[in-house]
């Protein structure tokens, strides 16, 4: 798809059609519309959306026309939705070029536009001529506005990235795989060093825990180092930690067969870790970040982990499995000491579709946070409100400690049903010993389980946008 940015009022763009956004006193962010919208009930609330054709003094044929709100209340993810709506419903009634202007602010209406138009439907090869698809975008807006939008569409693709990654079926979506597209989508990028390392590399470094995950699977597991360096010489890096389990059995302790292939997704974390360096090196933020993803399947297998297996961690504390299926915090456990150790970093923060305890406390609505950082908490944050991936803090009080206990080790990977995401969370912290750090358990909103907007039917490409707005927060320090 082309896209391209102009200087030309919205009216007179020679498109098939144009997105134009109106308020709930129906003011229109172009043109003079109130004629045409005042029969029916078209009162320019949010998500009302309505397609008109041949306006006067509009060039183009067909008119999107998308509900704000009241002007003084829009906010971004409204804008985001709006813009998604307006280009959806003209790209699925014919239209092969589109116009758009900022709805309010350029960047949420690029990410609006270019998240809202992903599809993930690669794999299918027949009734092509039934998804339509759009050949042209071109925004109208001033040097400023087209700065934005550009940083928008940069961030929104970086998360489309992200999304794809989660969705593809773990027969593509390997840790080979993932590497190599890794490798693919940097190529030309500046100030960006890429390593995948293998099984005995990992044995090298005493990574007992993310080996004894990799252990029932034939698929060679990798661990994936990316370095961004664009801040300051000695400067030291933001990290970010991604889950990279390309496909949960559960392993020895292996999960119900209905739904396990959802389990496809649980490489979020590491997706959006992956997508988040991409942003954030592709905008040239003065900033120096790391990325690392551990990656590997976890299935029964004849050399598998079993339940109540003791196996050691990298920092040399020793772990009971008490249940093969928490395995992410396992694999997670070393790639965080290994990015203490090795890069010293400002702050890490790891993400992590980590427990169906976090499903069933926040639904679909909030990433469940968690940190002994209070003002690293308000960094995340003011950040995930300004994306529109709100974050929600969660306990890490010591007094979980007591349920990850082991008998025979000195920690076990389980805390029981009380409290799952909490315990957890602690036994992430077992594995960091500077202060600010935070868990981003995302199982609740990886995912949705419907469109709408710009979100849609499956794996989301969470917390890309939150986590580079967080980057961008910290260009100065």
């Amino acid at each position: 798809m082309n896209e391209t940015q102009e200087k030309t009022p919205l009216e007179e763009l020679n498109v098939d059609g144009v997105v134009i956004g109106v308020y709930d006193d129906l003011s229109a962010q172009a043109g003079n519309l109130k004629e045409y919208l005042t029969i029916g009930k078209f009162e320019g609330k949010g998500g009302q959306k309505r397609l008109l054709f041949n306006i006067d003094g509009i060039k183009a044929p067909m008119v999107a026309v998308v509900g704000m709100g009241k002007k003084e209340e829009i906010d971004l993810e409204t804008i985001r939705n709006a813009a998604a709506d307006g280009v959806k419903l003209l790209r699925d009634n014919g239209a092969k070029s589109v116009g758009i202007a900022s709805l309010g602010d350029a960047r949420a209406t690029a990410e609006g536009v270019f998240l809202g138009l992903y599809r993930f439907d690669e794999l299918m090869t027949m009734n092509s001529e039934k998804r339509p698809n759009l050949e042209q975008i071109i925004f109208s807006g001033d040097e400023e506005e087209i700065k934005e939008w550009l940083i928008g569409k940069t961030i929104a693709e970086a998360q489309n990235f992200a999304r794809r990654l989660g969705e593809l079926p773990s027969n593509i979506a390997t840790p080979t795989y993932f590497v190599k597209q890794t490798q693919e989508a940097f190529k030309g990028i500046d100030n960006v060093k890429i390593k995948a390392f293998d099984e005995k590399w990992a044995e090298k470094e005493k990574m007992g825990a993310f080996l004894s995950v990799a252990k029932g699977s034939d698929e060679p597991a990798k661990f994936l180092v990316i370095e961004y360096n664009g801040g300051s010489e000695g400067q030291k890096p933001l990290a970010f930690v991604g889950k990279g389990i390309t496909f949960d059995s559960g392993g020895i302790s292996i999960k119900p067969s209905a739904n396990m292939g959802a389990m496809r997704g649980d490489c979020s974390g590491a997706a959006a870790t992956i997508g988040t360096i991409l942003a954030i090196a592709k905008l040239g933020l003065k900033v120096n970040a790391v990325g690392v993803a551990p990656l590997t399947e976890n299935m029964p297998g004849g050399h598998a982990t079993k339940p109540s297996d003791v196996v050691f961690a990298s920092n040399g504390k020793s772990i009971e499995v008490e249940n093969t299926d928490a395995e992410g915090r396992m694999i997670l456990s070393d790639a965080l000491v290994y990015t203490e150790k090795t890069f010293d970093p400002h702050t890490i923060i790891d993400i992590a579709t980590l427990t169906g305890a976090m499903v069933i406390a926040l639904g679909e609505h909030y990433i469940g946070t968690f940190t002994r950082d209070d003002k690293l908490w308000e960094e995340l944050k003011e950040a995930s409100y300004k994306a529109g991936e709100p974050f929600w803090r969660m306990p890490l009080d010591k007094k979980y400690r007591k349920q990850i206990e082991s008998t025979i080790a000195d920690i076990k990977n389980t805390g029981g049903r009380p409290a799952g995401s909490i315990t957890a969370a602690m036994f992430l912290a077992e594995f960091v010993e500077r202060n600010r750090w935070a868990h981003l358990d995302i199982a609740g909103k990886a995912w949705s389980s419907s469109e709408k907007g710009y979100k849609p039917k499956g794996n989301l490409g969470v917390p890309v946008r939150a986590l580079v707005q967080f980057a961008i927060n910290h260009q100065k320090e």
